[in-house]
């Protein structure tokens, strides 16, 4: 029986350890793989009005899942509760409540869908899957790894790669000016939740805005206004730039930590 090999420094053992980048590029291959899937299979079956996203996202959840609990893996990788986070440092989510706020207003604005209590139900899901499935790749898994490459790399790498993957709503129809919009969007998000995850090393605030974010998005009508897409992403850049002008051995000293 061979000996389970010992972390490194960052925590990483076995391929992750060794191997960062390629994991990396493994990871993001196997989400885009299970989503190219789930869009063939809609196609070859004629259900070309339905999302691939619940297709590839429902296996990809419970192999996450599986990943994470079969070596108590779940705490390495972020899922830890509120309770560590400073009182005074919930300041720095208040963009992020700003944010859902302006979905919001904007639902009040142009209306919110008409659906059925199944559908609520139905789109209640694919919120929380989505926030899931994407919180624990990105912010979780993803930015984990290339820690070992330095905070940059990691904090770039899980905001470039999230964003890059809105490319692939190209595939649902989506024109490609609206897209390029959602992936400089998407970018700033991420990036924003990168440098949240780095300071306080959980998920939870993470995936609650995400699944509040993306639900409320489900359910307000298509149309936004150039302000209120203007208003989103002066938000998304001010905390950016505000988690940036933290003093570094603050930033540093929450990745030595636990």
């Amino acid at each position: 029986m061979s000996k389970e090999q010992p972390a490194n420094k960052h925590g990483m053992a076995g391929f992750t350890g060794r191997r960062p980048v390629l994991a990396v590029v493994l990871i993001e291959v196997t989400l885009f793989l299970a989503l190219f899937a789930a869009g063939a299979y809609l196609t070859i079956t004629g259900k070309t009005d339905q999302s691939p996203v619940p297709y590839a996202f429902v296996p990809l959840a419970i192999l996450l899942l599986v990943y994470l609990c079969a070596g108590r893996r779940y705490t390495r990788y972020g899922f830890r509760g509120f309770g560590s986070i400073p009182r005074r440092e919930l300041l720095f989510y208040l963009p992020l409540a700003a944010d859902i706020l302006l979905v919001v207003v904007n639902g009040l604005v142009n209306g919110f869908r008409e659906v059925t209590a199944l559908q609520w139900t139905g789109l209640l899901g694919l919120a929380l899957l989505v926030a899931f499935v994407e919180e624990t790749v990105y912010r979780g898994l993803i930015l984990n790894i290339m820690l070992q490459k330095g905070i940059c790399a990691a904090v770039l790498t899980s905001s470039l790669l999230f964003s890059l993957t809105h490319l692939l709503n190209l595939m649902g129809g989506q024109n490609l000016a609206a897209t390029l919009l959602q992936v400089a969007y998407a970018f700033l998000v991420g990036l924003s939740l990168a440098l949240l995850y780095i300071r306080h090393k959980t998920l939870m605030p993470l995936m609650a805005f995400h699944f509040l974010h993306n639900f409320t998005q489900f359910l307000v009508q298509d149309e936004a206004s150039v302000l209120f897409d203007s208003l989103v992403v002066a938000i998304l850049l001010f905390s950016c730039i505000w988690l940036l002008l933290q003093p570094r051995k603050e930033i540093i000293s929450t990745i030595t930590a636990a």
